[in-house]
């Protein structure tokens, strides 16, 4: 949908008071940014010629690309989530070790769409475990 069509019905519904159709039209839009991305990328691989193990893990050879193909819908440039959790870059990753160890692997409830495979994990545990280097 173009932005002024969308302009032009939130006009029309807010001039006829529906606000709750507003918000309902707003929830789906955000349900449908974090799903869409996440849907198309597929699952980050290890490169063969350099195999990410739990001992050589970092942000550069494995959780950067976890992060954007399983993340980047929503914490990524743009997405719903980026104002509070944007995870663009290794310091901005690097502030949030914590909070992103919580919610991935000890609570389970992100990512919000998808889930992690079981290497995934064991290797994200590893990056933790090693305090999450860049490099």
């Amino acid at each position: 949908m173009k932005p002024t069509i969308l302009i032009d019905i939130v006009q029309l519904l807010t001039k006829k008071g529906n606000t709750i159709v507003i918000l309902i039209i707003f929830c789906v839009s955000l349900i449908a940014s974090c799903s869409k991305n996440q849907a198309e990328n597929p699952t980050p691989t290890p490169n063969p010629d350099n195999e990410v193990t739990a001992q050589n893990v970092n942000y550069n050879n494995f959780v950067r690309a976890l992060l954007q193909t399983k993340c980047g819908g929503c914490h990524g440039a743009g997405g719903s989530a980026n104002s509070n959790w944007a995870l663009s870059d290794y310091a901005s990753v690097k502030e949030k070790v914590a909070r992103i160890n919580d919610r991935v692997l000890v609570k389970g409830d992100m990512p919000a769409v998808g889930s992690l495979s079981a290497k995934e994990k064991e290797l994200l545990k590893a990056w933790f475990d090693r305090n999450a280097p860049e490099n």
